[in-house]
């Protein structure tokens, strides 16, 4: 019996890093067939462009995860999206502000449908983020 030297909790832990690398791919994939059901099923104003976009955004991302990949940077999500300084933080906020507000007037154009739910998910999304990012921020800065 040949004895490799490690231990079972870096194999589970790698196990589940393998996982979690293949399944945002799973997640963006299915994003993507939503979006081609979505832009082929157009029966309202706005769902083949909400269609496309949601396409276009999914392949964006998991190109630019599979380079990240590639290139060696942290795997996790939030590297992506947070940041951990308050000069970033200065960036986001406003930015993140005017994605939500644009989202807001988006869904105030479109009374139902699909463009108006994507308004209101925009919005919502920006909201969390920015939350997430002060909390990322105030975590780092009080580790020390």
């Amino acid at each position: 019996m040949v004895e490799n030297g490690r231990e079972p909790e870096a194999a589970d832990t790698a196990f589940w890093s393998w996982l979690g690398f293949w399944v945002q791919f799973l997640v963006l994939g299915i994003c993507l067939v939503l979006g081609a059901f979505a832009a082929s099923g157009a029966e309202e104003s706005g769902d083949y462009a909400a269609g496309i976009v949601l396409i276009i955004c999914a392949l964006a991302l998991a190109f630019l995860r599979l380079k990240q990949s590639f290139d060696g940077w942290p795997s996790s999500l939030s590297a992506l999206l947070l940041v951990d300084n308050l000069a970033g933080l200065a960036v986001v906020i406003p930015l993140f502000t005017v994605i939500g507000i644009a989202g807001l007037f988006l869904a105030q154009a479109w009374s139902y449908g699909s463009l108006h739910d994507a308004g209101i998910a925009l919005f919502v999304f920006s909201g969390v983020i920015v939350f997430l990012d002060i909390k990322q921020v105030f975590d780092r800065m009080s580790s020390g």
